[in-house]
Protein backbone atom coordinates (compact mmCIF):
# COMPACT_ATOMS: atom_id res chain seq x y z
CA UNK A 1 0.00 0.00 0.00
CA UNK A 2 2.94 2.07 1.05
CA UNK A 3 4.49 1.72 -2.21
CA UNK A 4 1.55 2.32 -4.09
CA UNK A 5 0.78 5.80 -2.63
CA UNK A 6 4.58 6.88 -3.20
CA UNK A 7 4.21 5.32 -7.07
CA UNK A 8 1.05 7.34 -7.36
CA UNK A 9 2.10 10.35 -5.68
CA UNK A 10 5.70 10.43 -7.59
CA UNK A 11 4.82 12.38 -10.42
CA UNK A 12 3.00 15.09 -8.75
CA UNK A 13 5.47 15.22 -6.41
CA UNK A 14 8.13 15.74 -9.34
CA UNK A 15 5.72 18.46 -11.36
CA UNK A 16 5.76 20.70 -8.19
CA UNK A 17 9.53 20.06 -7.81
CA UNK A 18 10.43 20.82 -11.56
CA UNK A 19 8.25 24.33 -11.17
CA UNK A 20 9.56 25.14 -7.95
CA UNK A 21 13.00 24.87 -9.91
CA UNK A 22 11.74 26.63 -12.69
CA UNK A 23 10.45 29.82 -11.03
CA UNK A 24 12.79 29.59 -8.43
CA UNK A 25 16.13 30.14 -11.00
CA UNK A 26 16.30 33.14 -12.98
CA UNK A 27 19.08 30.82 -15.58
CA UNK A 28 15.73 28.40 -15.97
CA UNK A 29 13.09 31.31 -16.37
CA UNK A 30 15.52 32.36 -18.59
CA UNK A 31 15.75 29.22 -20.68
CA UNK A 32 12.55 28.89 -20.50
CA UNK A 33 11.54 31.76 -21.85
CA UNK A 34 13.63 31.62 -24.79
CA UNK A 35 12.33 28.21 -25.30
CA UNK A 36 8.95 29.45 -25.33
CA UNK A 37 9.26 32.54 -27.75
CA UNK A 38 10.74 29.98 -30.19
CA UNK A 39 7.38 28.29 -30.37
CA UNK A 40 5.40 31.49 -29.87
CA UNK A 41 6.79 33.89 -31.97
CA UNK A 42 6.48 32.31 -35.20
CA UNK A 43 2.95 31.02 -34.11
CA UNK A 44 1.83 34.70 -33.60
CA UNK A 45 3.33 36.00 -36.83
CA UNK A 46 1.26 33.33 -38.73
CA UNK A 47 -1.86 33.91 -37.23
CA UNK A 48 -2.03 37.44 -38.17
CA UNK A 49 -0.54 37.24 -41.46
CA UNK A 50 -2.78 34.75 -42.22
CA UNK A 51 -5.73 34.27 -40.39
CA UNK A 52 -6.21 38.62 -40.16
CA UNK A 53 -4.78 39.17 -43.22
CA UNK A 54 -5.99 37.15 -46.17
CA UNK A 55 -9.43 35.95 -46.56
CA UNK A 56 -12.24 34.04 -48.43
CA UNK A 57 -13.26 37.06 -49.93
CA UNK A 58 -12.10 40.28 -51.24
CA UNK A 59 -10.60 42.75 -48.09
CA UNK A 60 -12.48 40.35 -45.29
CA UNK A 61 -10.52 38.36 -43.29
CA UNK A 62 -11.33 34.60 -42.02
CA UNK A 63 -12.75 36.19 -39.13
CA UNK A 64 -15.39 37.88 -41.19
CA UNK A 65 -14.25 41.05 -40.25
CA UNK A 66 -12.47 44.24 -42.53
CA UNK A 67 -9.19 43.17 -43.64
CA UNK A 68 -6.69 43.90 -40.57
CA UNK A 69 -9.63 44.92 -38.26
CA UNK A 70 -8.97 48.34 -37.32
CA UNK A 71 -6.13 48.98 -39.81
CA UNK A 72 -9.05 49.33 -42.01
CA UNK A 73 -9.88 52.60 -41.26
CA UNK A 74 -5.89 53.51 -40.87
CA UNK A 75 -6.50 52.62 -44.92
CA UNK A 76 -9.54 54.52 -45.24
CA UNK A 77 -8.18 57.56 -43.50
CA UNK A 78 -4.71 57.46 -45.64
CA UNK A 79 -6.64 56.86 -49.06
CA UNK A 80 -8.96 60.04 -48.08
CA UNK A 81 -6.10 62.35 -47.55
CA UNK A 82 -3.99 60.84 -50.10
CA UNK A 83 -6.96 62.15 -52.55
CA UNK A 84 -7.01 65.46 -51.37
CA UNK A 85 -10.10 64.71 -48.50
CA UNK A 86 -8.15 64.99 -45.38
CA UNK A 87 -10.98 67.01 -43.72
CA UNK A 88 -13.36 63.47 -44.27
CA UNK A 89 -11.86 61.76 -41.83
CA UNK A 90 -13.13 63.85 -39.03
CA UNK A 91 -16.85 64.39 -40.42
CA UNK A 92 -18.47 60.75 -38.95
CA UNK A 93 -20.87 60.27 -41.67
CA UNK A 94 -18.49 60.91 -44.56
CA UNK A 95 -16.13 58.56 -42.81
CA UNK A 96 -18.46 55.65 -42.02
CA UNK A 97 -19.54 55.84 -46.02
CA UNK A 98 -15.81 55.51 -47.12
CA UNK A 99 -15.60 52.25 -44.43
CA UNK A 100 -18.97 50.94 -45.46
CA UNK A 101 -17.52 51.33 -49.49
CA UNK A 102 -14.44 49.74 -49.08
CA UNK A 103 -15.01 47.23 -46.07
CA UNK A 104 -18.73 46.56 -45.83
CA UNK A 105 -21.74 48.10 -43.92
CA UNK A 106 -19.98 46.11 -40.43
CA UNK A 107 -17.16 48.27 -40.41
CA UNK A 108 -17.88 51.57 -38.50
CA UNK A 109 -15.01 53.13 -36.19
CA UNK A 110 -14.85 57.36 -35.52
CA UNK A 111 -11.15 58.74 -35.95
CA UNK A 112 -10.24 60.36 -33.40
CA UNK A 113 -6.59 60.63 -34.29
CA UNK A 114 -5.15 64.23 -34.77
CA UNK A 115 -3.75 64.83 -38.56
CA UNK A 116 -0.24 63.88 -38.14
CA UNK A 117 -1.23 60.34 -38.23
CA UNK A 118 -2.26 60.95 -42.15
CA UNK A 119 1.05 61.43 -43.18
CA UNK A 120 1.39 57.51 -42.38
CA UNK A 121 -1.62 56.32 -43.14
CA UNK A 122 -1.36 58.07 -46.81
CA UNK A 123 1.92 56.77 -46.80
CA UNK A 124 0.47 53.14 -46.44
CA UNK A 125 -2.82 53.64 -48.87
CA UNK A 126 -0.42 53.77 -51.82
CA UNK A 127 -0.81 50.13 -51.76
CA UNK A 128 -4.13 48.01 -51.44
CA UNK A 129 -5.34 46.72 -48.08
CA UNK A 130 -3.61 43.48 -48.10
CA UNK A 131 -0.33 44.42 -48.78
CA UNK A 132 -0.58 47.83 -47.19
CA UNK A 133 -1.55 45.76 -43.46
CA UNK A 134 1.63 43.23 -44.16
CA UNK A 135 3.65 46.17 -44.40
CA UNK A 136 2.56 47.62 -41.61
CA UNK A 137 2.88 44.50 -39.26
CA UNK A 138 6.36 44.17 -40.63
CA UNK A 139 6.69 47.58 -39.81
CA UNK A 140 5.54 47.64 -36.34
CA UNK A 141 7.50 44.60 -35.78
CA UNK A 142 10.73 45.93 -36.90
CA UNK A 143 9.89 48.90 -34.79
CA UNK A 144 9.52 46.91 -31.36
CA UNK A 145 11.98 44.46 -31.96
CA UNK A 146 14.92 47.21 -32.55
CA UNK A 147 13.89 48.78 -29.44
CA UNK A 148 13.55 45.64 -27.40
CA UNK A 149 17.11 44.83 -28.51
CA UNK A 150 18.92 48.26 -27.94
CA UNK A 151 16.82 47.97 -24.49
CA UNK A 152 17.79 44.68 -23.69
CA UNK A 153 21.62 44.51 -25.19
CA UNK A 154 20.91 41.23 -26.54
CA UNK A 155 18.68 39.51 -29.24
CA UNK A 156 16.88 37.28 -26.54
CA UNK A 157 15.53 40.28 -24.83
CA UNK A 158 13.66 41.10 -27.90
CA UNK A 159 12.46 37.40 -28.87
CA UNK A 160 11.16 36.72 -25.43
CA UNK A 161 9.36 40.38 -25.29
CA UNK A 162 8.20 39.59 -29.16
CA UNK A 163 6.37 36.54 -27.64
CA UNK A 164 4.15 38.63 -24.97
CA UNK A 165 0.55 38.09 -25.03
CA UNK A 166 0.06 41.70 -25.81
CA UNK A 167 2.39 42.00 -29.00
CA UNK A 168 -0.44 39.31 -30.37
CA UNK A 169 -3.20 41.51 -28.98
CA UNK A 170 -2.00 44.34 -30.88
CA UNK A 171 -1.30 42.53 -34.12
CA UNK A 172 -4.71 41.16 -34.18
CA UNK A 173 -6.20 44.47 -34.05
CA UNK A 174 -3.96 46.15 -36.31
CA UNK A 175 -3.41 48.89 -34.24
CA UNK A 176 -0.15 51.13 -33.00
CA UNK A 177 0.95 50.07 -29.79
CA UNK A 178 3.84 48.44 -31.22
CA UNK A 179 5.09 51.81 -32.73
CA UNK A 180 4.29 53.43 -28.97
CA UNK A 181 5.97 50.85 -27.09
CA UNK A 182 8.52 50.93 -28.82
CA UNK A 183 9.46 55.03 -29.34
CA UNK A 184 8.72 54.77 -25.96
CA UNK A 185 11.50 52.45 -25.30
CA UNK A 186 13.85 54.10 -27.86
CA UNK A 187 13.52 57.37 -26.09
CA UNK A 188 13.92 56.12 -22.42
CA UNK A 189 17.03 53.84 -23.66
CA UNK A 190 18.59 56.94 -25.27
CA UNK A 191 17.57 59.85 -23.13
CA UNK A 192 21.02 60.32 -21.25
CA UNK A 193 23.34 59.20 -24.18
CA UNK A 194 21.85 60.20 -27.57
CA UNK A 195 19.39 62.90 -25.90
CA UNK A 196 18.34 64.21 -29.57
CA UNK A 197 17.50 60.75 -30.65
CA UNK A 198 15.82 60.30 -27.69
CA UNK A 199 13.78 63.31 -28.37
CA UNK A 200 13.20 62.19 -32.09
CA UNK A 201 11.45 58.87 -30.43
CA UNK A 202 9.78 60.87 -27.66
CA UNK A 203 8.53 63.47 -30.16
CA UNK A 204 6.98 61.00 -32.72
CA UNK A 205 4.18 59.94 -30.23
CA UNK A 206 2.03 63.17 -31.08
CA UNK A 207 0.07 61.19 -33.56
CA UNK A 208 -1.27 59.69 -29.64
CA UNK A 209 -1.30 62.87 -27.63
CA UNK A 210 -2.33 61.02 -24.14
CA UNK A 211 0.64 58.99 -24.47
CA UNK A 212 3.03 62.04 -25.67
CA UNK A 213 2.46 64.05 -22.75
CA UNK A 214 4.27 62.58 -20.30
CA UNK A 215 7.76 62.19 -21.51
CA UNK A 216 8.15 66.38 -22.21
CA UNK A 217 7.04 66.49 -18.42
CA UNK A 218 9.74 64.47 -17.06
CA UNK A 219 12.33 66.02 -19.51
CA UNK A 220 11.13 69.35 -18.63
CA UNK A 221 11.30 68.49 -14.70
CA UNK A 222 14.84 67.24 -14.80
CA UNK A 223 16.28 69.81 -16.94
CA UNK A 224 17.17 67.76 -19.61
CA UNK A 225 17.25 70.30 -22.48
CA UNK A 226 18.14 69.08 -25.38
CA UNK A 227 16.27 66.22 -25.37
CA UNK A 228 12.99 68.80 -24.90
CA UNK A 229 14.07 70.90 -27.68
CA UNK A 230 14.18 67.86 -30.50
CA UNK A 231 11.14 66.02 -28.74
CA UNK A 232 9.22 69.57 -29.43
CA UNK A 233 11.02 70.51 -32.84
CA UNK A 234 9.76 67.01 -34.06
CA UNK A 235 6.31 67.96 -32.97
CA UNK A 236 6.62 71.33 -34.28
CA UNK A 237 7.64 69.62 -37.90
CA UNK A 238 4.82 67.03 -38.31
CA UNK A 239 2.06 69.40 -37.45
CA UNK A 240 4.18 71.78 -39.83
CA UNK A 241 4.30 68.70 -42.16
CA UNK A 242 0.51 67.98 -42.06
CA UNK A 243 -0.26 71.24 -42.42
CA UNK A 244 1.46 71.70 -45.80
CA UNK A 245 0.50 68.18 -46.87
CA UNK A 246 -3.60 67.84 -46.28
CA UNK A 247 -4.28 72.31 -45.31
CA UNK A 248 -5.88 73.60 -42.31
CA UNK A 249 -9.72 71.57 -43.29
CA UNK A 250 -7.82 68.28 -41.08
CA UNK A 251 -6.57 70.43 -38.44
CA UNK A 252 -9.92 72.33 -38.24
CA UNK A 253 -12.21 69.10 -38.62
CA UNK A 254 -10.04 67.44 -36.00
CA UNK A 255 -10.51 70.14 -32.94
CA UNK A 256 -13.98 70.38 -34.11
CA UNK A 257 -14.64 66.81 -33.39
CA UNK A 258 -12.75 66.37 -29.47
CA UNK A 259 -15.57 67.34 -28.01
CA UNK A 260 -17.43 64.65 -29.83
CA UNK A 261 -14.67 62.16 -28.92
CA UNK A 262 -15.51 62.54 -25.53
CA UNK A 263 -18.91 61.19 -25.02
CA UNK A 264 -18.42 58.59 -27.63
CA UNK A 265 -15.30 56.82 -26.76
CA UNK A 266 -15.99 58.08 -22.74
CA UNK A 267 -19.66 58.97 -21.67
CA UNK A 268 -21.22 56.06 -24.74
CA UNK A 269 -18.55 53.99 -24.62
CA UNK A 270 -19.26 53.30 -27.77
CA UNK A 271 -15.70 50.78 -28.36
CA UNK A 272 -17.51 48.84 -25.88
CA UNK A 273 -17.00 49.19 -21.66
CA UNK A 274 -14.73 45.54 -21.82
CA UNK A 275 -12.02 47.21 -24.11
CA UNK A 276 -11.26 50.01 -21.78
CA UNK A 277 -8.29 49.11 -19.32
CA UNK A 278 -8.10 51.93 -17.96
CA UNK A 279 -8.99 52.76 -14.12
CA UNK A 280 -11.78 55.04 -15.42
CA UNK A 281 -13.17 51.78 -17.64
CA UNK A 282 -13.35 49.57 -14.76
CA UNK A 283 -15.41 51.67 -12.42
CA UNK A 284 -17.43 51.96 -15.53
CA UNK A 285 -17.40 48.14 -16.68
CA UNK A 286 -18.55 47.87 -12.58
CA UNK A 287 -21.61 49.64 -13.11
CA UNK A 288 -20.23 52.53 -11.52
CA UNK A 289 -21.37 55.87 -11.73
CA UNK A 290 -19.20 58.86 -13.62
CA UNK A 291 -17.96 60.61 -10.76
CA UNK A 292 -16.63 57.55 -9.04
CA UNK A 293 -14.83 57.07 -12.37
CA UNK A 294 -13.03 60.14 -13.09
CA UNK A 295 -12.48 59.76 -9.13
CA UNK A 296 -10.71 56.50 -9.09
CA UNK A 297 -9.24 57.59 -12.65
CA UNK A 298 -7.34 60.99 -11.19
CA UNK A 299 -6.32 58.52 -7.88
CA UNK A 300 -4.41 56.19 -10.34
CA UNK A 301 -2.86 58.84 -12.84
CA UNK A 302 -1.79 61.08 -9.51
CA UNK A 303 -0.01 57.93 -8.29
CA UNK A 304 1.78 57.07 -11.85
CA UNK A 305 2.54 60.76 -12.25
CA UNK A 306 3.87 60.87 -8.51
CA UNK A 307 6.24 57.68 -9.59
CA UNK A 308 7.73 58.62 -12.72
CA UNK A 309 8.58 62.05 -11.48
CA UNK A 310 10.24 60.65 -8.14
CA UNK A 311 11.71 58.12 -10.78
CA UNK A 312 13.59 60.64 -12.91
CA UNK A 313 14.10 63.09 -10.48
CA UNK A 314 16.21 60.78 -7.96
CA UNK A 315 19.05 58.69 -8.15
CA UNK A 316 17.33 55.65 -9.67
CA UNK A 317 19.24 53.35 -12.12
CA UNK A 318 18.28 53.99 -15.42
CA UNK A 319 16.38 50.66 -16.43
CA UNK A 320 13.86 51.28 -13.33
CA UNK A 321 13.65 54.75 -14.27
CA UNK A 322 12.69 53.72 -17.76
CA UNK A 323 10.33 51.37 -16.10
CA UNK A 324 8.63 53.43 -14.44
CA UNK A 325 7.83 55.78 -17.81
CA UNK A 326 6.52 52.85 -19.56
CA UNK A 327 4.36 51.48 -17.03
CA UNK A 328 3.00 55.11 -15.93
CA UNK A 329 1.69 56.27 -19.44
CA UNK A 330 -0.87 54.01 -20.08
CA UNK A 331 -2.20 54.59 -16.69
CA UNK A 332 -2.43 58.34 -17.22
CA UNK A 333 -5.60 58.26 -19.42
CA UNK A 334 -9.42 57.57 -19.10
CA UNK A 335 -9.35 55.49 -22.61
CA UNK A 336 -6.66 52.94 -22.74
CA UNK A 337 -7.89 49.63 -24.95
CA UNK A 338 -6.61 46.73 -24.21
CA UNK A 339 -3.61 46.89 -27.32
CA UNK A 340 -2.16 50.29 -26.05
CA UNK A 341 -0.96 48.21 -22.70
CA UNK A 342 1.89 47.63 -25.39
CA UNK A 343 4.15 49.91 -23.61
CA UNK A 344 3.73 47.48 -20.28
CA UNK A 345 6.01 44.59 -22.53
CA UNK A 346 9.28 47.12 -22.16
CA UNK A 347 8.41 48.19 -18.62
CA UNK A 348 8.54 44.42 -18.08
CA UNK A 349 11.99 44.23 -19.61
CA UNK A 350 13.23 47.29 -17.92
CA UNK A 351 11.89 46.04 -14.67
CA UNK A 352 14.31 42.67 -14.96
CA UNK A 353 17.22 44.52 -16.01
CA UNK A 354 16.89 46.53 -13.23
CA UNK A 355 16.66 43.29 -10.54
CA UNK A 356 19.46 42.10 -12.34
CA UNK A 357 21.36 44.51 -11.75
CA UNK A 358 20.47 44.58 -7.74
CA UNK A 359 21.02 40.87 -7.50
CA UNK A 360 18.52 38.99 -8.71
CA UNK A 361 14.30 38.59 -9.18
CA UNK A 362 12.25 39.08 -6.24
CA UNK A 363 8.93 37.14 -5.37
CA UNK A 364 7.12 40.34 -7.23
CA UNK A 365 8.44 40.16 -10.59
CA UNK A 366 8.41 36.40 -10.58
CA UNK A 367 5.11 36.32 -9.64
CA UNK A 368 4.54 38.72 -12.36
CA UNK A 369 6.25 37.18 -14.91
CA UNK A 370 4.94 33.38 -14.15
CA UNK A 371 1.16 35.14 -14.62
CA UNK A 372 1.79 36.72 -18.06
CA UNK A 373 0.49 34.15 -19.88
CA UNK A 374 -3.30 34.60 -18.37
CA UNK A 375 -3.26 38.24 -19.87
CA UNK A 376 -3.95 36.53 -23.91
CA UNK A 377 -7.08 37.21 -23.06
CA UNK A 378 -8.27 40.35 -20.94
CA UNK A 379 -10.96 41.64 -23.14
CA UNK A 380 -12.75 38.02 -23.26
CA UNK A 381 -11.96 37.99 -19.38
CA UNK A 382 -13.56 41.65 -18.91
CA UNK A 383 -16.45 41.00 -20.92
CA UNK A 384 -17.55 37.11 -19.56
CA UNK A 385 -16.58 38.34 -15.55
CA UNK A 386 -16.29 42.25 -15.78
CA UNK A 387 -13.27 41.49 -14.35
CA UNK A 388 -10.40 44.50 -15.84
CA UNK A 389 -7.57 42.04 -16.19
CA UNK A 390 -5.62 44.93 -18.18
CA UNK A 391 -6.05 47.17 -15.32
CA UNK A 392 -4.65 44.60 -12.69
CA UNK A 393 -1.85 43.80 -15.09
CA UNK A 394 -0.90 47.52 -15.49
CA UNK A 395 -1.00 47.99 -11.64
CA UNK A 396 0.76 45.23 -11.04
CA UNK A 397 3.60 46.39 -12.90
CA UNK A 398 3.66 49.55 -11.76
CA UNK A 399 3.84 47.96 -8.27
CA UNK A 400 6.86 46.17 -8.87
CA UNK A 401 8.30 49.48 -10.28
CA UNK A 402 7.26 51.25 -7.23
CA UNK A 403 8.80 48.40 -4.50
CA UNK A 404 12.31 48.62 -6.00
CA UNK A 405 11.89 52.66 -6.33
CA UNK A 406 10.75 53.10 -3.05
CA UNK A 407 12.12 50.30 -1.03
CA UNK A 408 14.83 48.86 -2.98
CA UNK A 409 16.34 46.53 -0.23
CA UNK A 410 13.03 45.03 0.38
CA UNK A 411 12.76 44.12 -3.65
CA UNK A 412 15.90 43.07 -3.87
CA UNK A 413 16.26 39.08 -3.56
CA UNK A 414 19.30 38.20 -1.00
CA UNK A 415 21.17 35.38 -1.86
CA UNK A 416 20.24 31.78 -1.25
CA UNK A 417 18.47 28.39 -2.85
CA UNK A 418 15.76 30.92 -4.31
CA UNK A 419 17.52 32.66 -6.20
CA UNK A 420 20.91 30.79 -6.17
CA UNK A 421 21.50 29.00 -10.10
CA UNK A 422 22.32 25.72 -9.81
CA UNK A 423 25.27 24.39 -11.22
CA UNK A 424 22.86 22.39 -13.85
CA UNK A 425 21.35 25.43 -14.48
CA UNK A 426 24.81 26.60 -15.67
CA UNK A 427 25.79 23.47 -17.61
CA UNK A 428 22.38 23.99 -19.55
CA UNK A 429 22.76 27.57 -20.42
CA UNK A 430 26.79 27.33 -21.29
CA UNK A 431 25.44 24.62 -24.20
CA UNK A 432 22.52 27.22 -25.27
CA UNK A 433 25.49 29.31 -25.27
CA UNK A 434 23.99 31.80 -23.40
CA UNK A 435 25.55 31.83 -19.70
CA UNK A 436 27.00 35.44 -20.59
CA UNK A 437 23.37 36.66 -20.24
CA UNK A 438 23.64 35.71 -16.38
CA UNK A 439 25.93 38.77 -16.16
CA UNK A 440 24.85 42.08 -14.95
CA UNK A 441 23.42 44.40 -17.82
CA UNK A 442 25.38 47.30 -18.44
CA UNK A 443 22.77 50.10 -17.93
CA UNK A 444 21.10 52.06 -20.33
Amino acid sequence: MTGRRRAAVSPLGAGRAEFAALVGSDARLLAFARRAALILVPLTLGIVAVLYGTGPTPRRNWQGDGLGVDFSQIWVAGRAALEGRAGEPYDLPVHLANLKAAFGPDCRFAWHYPPVFLLPAAALAVWEPQAAFWLWTALSVGVFAFAMRIAAGHRDGAWIALAHPLVFCTLVYGQNGLFTAGFLTLGAAWVDRRPWLAGLCFGLLCYKPHFAVLAPLLLLATGRRACLGACLATMLALVAASLAAFGPAAWIGFLQTLGTTNQIILRDAGAGLDINVSAFGAVRLAGGAMAAAWAFQGLVALAALALALRSWRGQTPAPLRSAALLAAVPLLSPYVPVYDLAPLVPATLFLVLAAREAGGLGWPERALLCATPLFALPRVVADLTSLPLGLGLALAVLACVALRVIRPDAAATRPGPWTAPRPGDIAHLEHLGHLQRLEPTRRA
